[in-house]
């Protein structure tokens, strides 16, 4: 069997990739080794007459342009906004509630800093203009360092100009908060432990790392800008929990071409003439393909399923070292 990509992994990663591939004319094969798509993004009953999102419970970060670019909403996507966006309870029985609109936050946090009221307005305007130039980044196709032409250039100028006309306060605010600890970062904007708590939240969500680990300040600013800026952050819900998002990622794969198997384990990486060119299923079944995208952890996917000979020993070191 041939095709033009495999894509390993019927997660929403693996499936979003595989539906803008099928869109840009490319005929690419999903395989999940599970009997059905999803990844950590499903809804499954959890008891009799209950279902809910079981792993993974919020859908962000998630782009606004690929819900667009894919017309998910054609395919039953729907979404819940809550407001408050976060809900942080106090020991003492009191509560902190985070909302969209600042001038609502800043009148919540009054109640227990007036100090941190009158600093989430300069937080979250700072915040904002932080996230709005990182986005942009977000979107640049990494370029090839070995074929490197003027048109790579460009976009990287235009991301470089939109640096420096965020001006010299905020373009040293981003270089020093890139690899600071979360913890340090929201100690230096609140002295509310419960607001402070509830900032470093969002600094450690998705890794493996905790509030006082280094760099984990850039984590909050991407999602920051992969969302919408908002000092509260970004909450949204998918009504019908993921398992909605997956199964309309999957239709829209499927409606531009793709094909998609489950219960197709992947044993091996396929490897001809010093290059990936498919991969072998559990079964034995050869997929051929031009390229080969890997929408499992990269452990899995370079000291599991590549030849050990194919890896140099120093990168095969690093991946071993890296934490997931």
């Amino acid at each position: 069997m041939k095709a033009d990509v495999v894509v390993i992994g019927g997660g929403p990663n693996g499936l979003a990739a595989a539906a803008l591939l099928a869109k840009g004319g490319l005929k690419p094969i999903v395989v999940e080794r599970r009997e059905a798509v999803g990844g950590a993004a499903v809804t499954e009953e959890f008891h009799p007459g209950f279902r809910g999102s079981t792993v993974a419970h919020t859908a962000g970060p998630l782009r606004a342009k690929l819900v667009s670019a894919l017309n998910l909403a054609r395919y039953g996507l729907e979404w819940t906004l809550p407001e408050p966006r976060v809900f942080a309870p106090h020991p003492d029985g009191r509560g902190l509630s985070l909302f969209g609109d600042p001038a609502r936050t800043a009148a919540e946090l009054h109640r227990f800093s007036a100090r941190d009221a009158a600093r989430y307005s300069e937080f979250h305007a700072s915040l904002t203009r932080i996230s709005a130039v990182l986005a942009r980044l977000l979107e640049l196709t990494p370029p090839d360092a070995e074929r490197l032409d003027l048109r790579d250039l460009f976009p990287l100028a235009g991301f470089g100009w939109a640096l420096r006309r965020l001006g010299r306060e905020d373009g040293q605010n981003l270089l020093r908060w890139g690899p600071m600890a979360v913890a340090d970062f929201a100690q230096e904007w609140f002295e509310t432990p419960l607001m402070a708590a509830v900032v470093a939240a969002r600094g450690i969500h998705g890794m493996t790392a905790g509030p006082w680990s280094a760099g984990t300040t850039a984590n909050l600013l991407l999602q920051a800008a992969a969302g919408d800026g908002n000092g509260a952050g970004s909450t949204v819900l998918v009504k019908g929990g993921l398992g909605a998002l997956t199964m309309a990622l999957a239709s829209a794969a499927r409606g531009f071409g793709a094909v998609i198997r489950t219960g197709s384990g992947v044993e091996r990486l396929l490897q001809k003439d010093g290059r990936i060119a498919g991969v072998i299923l559990a079964g034995g079944e050869e997929i051929e393909a031009r390229a080969v995208a890997s929408a499992i952890d990269p452990k899995q996917t370079l000291l599991r399923l590549l030849d050990p000979v194919a890896l140099d020993p120093d990168d095969a070191q690093c991946i071993r070292n890296f934490r997931t």
